[in-house]
């Protein structure tokens, strides 16, 4: 655009956008984006420059090479210097996000500490009541500011990679606090219970890889040693008014990485009576336990070490998630029907019969208590079912959407087993265009496992009648959001641009593509290439084999 000839976007619209609806929109968008819209006008421009919402990232500055001290600097000036125009503006702050990389020397670990505690303090002064704040560093020694404890006006708070201690009182004050987060921290055992009994308006709580000091080892603690950790019931059970009132609004809870004792999970429903979403990731120091909650909608269960032993009752459960390398035993009270359930199963590399049976046994549960069952197996490199031997007579359940992830083209993939233990009526894949790395390996997986299935269907890989009736392909269609059938043999064509419809849709499509054709003849080669034009789809499409079945038993 020539200069002077610039266009306001006020202009444009015929209107001035009020500077409130400015700076929301400006928040939808991360610290880059937002930045890129000062350029459309000087009030967009001006919107920015007095934005409530802070938001320091120097993940997102560019090192020009290993410890960058000088891009650290810039960095810390930026933040200093933005700081300090709003506390001389006397400008208002909403939420207050900070980033920071570990410090490239010691000599600047102290001055790069000093200027996030001076610049979380003013944003609190300031009025900020959201607050995240993150240090990559696992042996840091950053203690967080305590007097953020202390602010009364504090609805968010999300901390990680740093160490949180009370002050000289052990007062909280945070009673408006709705959102707690906290990753990788190191605190008092008592401390997490503190914050969460003086905080009754609290509706989401995550730990994560917490560590949890006993109060005599919180002092003089060598930086990376894990001290003893203590499990959340024994605080949890101490507080003798914990099943009244102080935590009844909490509607969801994250737990990841830490040690939970079995009798956490006793009185489930009084503890959370209003608890709405679970996660526990990766967590040990419980085996079986029993879960009850009227209120509980979402489960998500991540466990890899030994098999998961859980009763649930839950009425009103809408979606279950378990990741793992074992079939969980579980057992669901609910009153829902056709709920979801997300299985991610990881196969271990020398799987027997007790392990694909436990699976039949799993799937088998799902789908008498009505479940939606998505099923994704993971084959690791190396892999052989040699010790499988030969299942017969099992119950075979439906699997709505089984998903096959593999290391290579060249694994094997056990249909012949797989499909004794379950049922799946539709097998999602994607098929890539050829400019995306492992396109080729991807793409000739999907044909092998076309090719097996149409095997299947014909009886020529199994010795023993099977009922496997008719396998389909279908493509997703992105504009319309519906999925349509497709020939095969369309996909094995490179050449083709756009998908051919089958004869049925054939006269219908026929314009579409000359249309097509002369979009083509028109644009210029450089807008051929951007996959953001309909009529050259050089991106991912997304597949799926669709399955028909004879005589099954579930």
């Amino acid at each position: 655009m020539e200069k002077g000839k610039r266009i306001e976007a006020e202009h444009i619209l015929g209107f001035l956008l009020p500077e409130v609806i400015i700076q929301h929109i400006q928040s939808f968008l991360c610290a880059k984006g937002a930045a890129r819209t000062t350029i459309l006008s000087k009030s967009w421009h001006r919107a920015w420059l007095t934005r409530p919402n802070l938001d320091f990232d120097q993940y997102g500055v560019v090192v020009r090479k290993f410890n960058d001290l000088d891009a650290e600097n810039k960095f810390w000036n930026h933040v200093k210097e933005t700081v300090q125009r709003y506390e001389n503006l006397n400008l208002k702050i909403d939420s207050f996000k900070l980033q920071m990389r570990r410090p490239c020397y010691n000599d600047a670990e102290h001055y790069s500490y000093s200027l996030a505690n001076e610049s979380i303090m003013k944003a609190m002064k300031m009025g900020a009541i959201d607050l995240d704040f993150q240090i990559f560093k696992p042996d840091t020694e950053f203690v967080f500011p305590h007097e953020v404890l202390e602010s009364e006006n504090l609805t968010r708070l999300a901390v990680s990679w740093c160490r949180i201690e009370l002050g000289a009182d052990g007062k909280i004050r945070c009673s408006r606090l709705k959102s707690l987060s906290l990753c990788d921290v190191r605190l008092e055992s008592h401390v997490i219970w503190d914050i969460i009994l003086s905080c009754p308006l609290i509706e989401k709580l995550s730990l994560c890889r917490c560590t949890f000091l006993l109060k005599t080892q919180s002092s003089n603690v060598p930086s990376g040693t894990r001290t003893s950790e203590v499990a959340l019931s024994p605080e949890f059970a101490k507080r003798k008014s914990i099943n009244t009132y102080e935590i009844c609004k909490l509607k969801y809870l994250l737990l990841g990485g830490i040690e939970v004792h079995t009798s956490f999970f006793h009185d489930f429903s009084t503890k959370f009576p209003c608890l709405k979403e679970l996660s526990v990731h990766h967590c040990d120091g419980f085996k079986g336990i029993r879960i009850s909650g009227p209120s509980l909608e979402c489960i998500n269960f991540t466990h890899y070490h030994q098999m998961l032993r859980v009763k649930f009752d839950v009425p009103n459960i809408r979606k279950f998630t378990f990741s793992g390398s074992h079939s969980p035993s579980l057992s669901f009270k609910t009153d829902r029907s056709n709920w979801e359930s997300d299985i991610y199963i990881m196969c271990c590399r020398r799987p027997t019969a007790a392990w694909f049976l436990n699976l039949n046994k799993f799937l088998t549960k799902l789908k008498c208590i009505m479940s939606k069952i998505s099923l994704s197996l993971q084959i690791l490199p190396m892999t052989t079912f040699a010790h499988v031997g030969n299942l017969q007579g099992l119950p075979k359940p439906l699997v709505d959407n089984l998903k096959i992830s593999v290391p290579s083209s060249d694994c094997p993939v056990p249909f012949d087993i797989i499909f004794r233990c379950c049922r799946p009526i539709f097998l999602p894949q994607s098929w890539l265009p050829e400019w995306i790395r492992g396109a080729k390996s991807n793409n000739d997986f999907v044909e092998i496992v076309y090719k097996r299935l149409m095997q299947q269907v014909s009886h020529q890989s199994m010795p023993a009648p099977h009922d496997l009736m008719e396998v389909s392909v279908e493509l997703f269609d992105e504009a319309v959001s519906v999925w349509r059938p497709v020939p095969w043999e369309s996909l094995l064509n490179s050449s083709t641009r756009v998908l051919q419809p089958l004869p049925e849709e054939s006269s219908r499509d026929a314009s579409t593509s000359q249309e097509a054709e002369q979009i083509i003849q028109l644009l210029p080669w450089e807008s051929l290439q951007d996959a953001s034009v309909s009529a050259y789809p050089e991106a991912e499409k997304r597949i799926r084999f669709h399955l028909r079945w004879g005589i099954h038993m579930i």
